[in-house]
């Protein structure tokens, strides 16, 4: 398990602002806006893809053309156990 900094902030902020379903889940640009995370977009995309692919988050109903995310049971799970 690979987890880093910039995964636990993700999962955070997705608990913290509440989007713990398909129909509350945010886009990433709201995820930004929310928290400077001071990551690249490419950095960003590659976290939440591993996020993703573990299962600790999952994408949401799309916003237009972005996709939105929101935290799993895992994800809120991991979070407890880490912090």
């Amino acid at each position: 398990m690979d987890i880093n900094l910039t995964h636990l902030i993700l999962i955070t902020i997705l608990s913290k602002y509440k989007a713990i379903s398909a129909g509350t889940a945010i886009t990433t640009e709201e995820m930004k806006s929310y928290c400077a995370i001071g990551k690249s977009d490419t950095t960003l995309h590659r976290a939440f893809r591993f996020l993703t692919s573990n299962g600790y988050i999952a994408q949401g109903v799309k916003d237009g053309k972005f996709f939105t995310y929101y935290v799993t049971d895992s994800g809120l799970n991991l979070l407890k156990e880490m912090l």
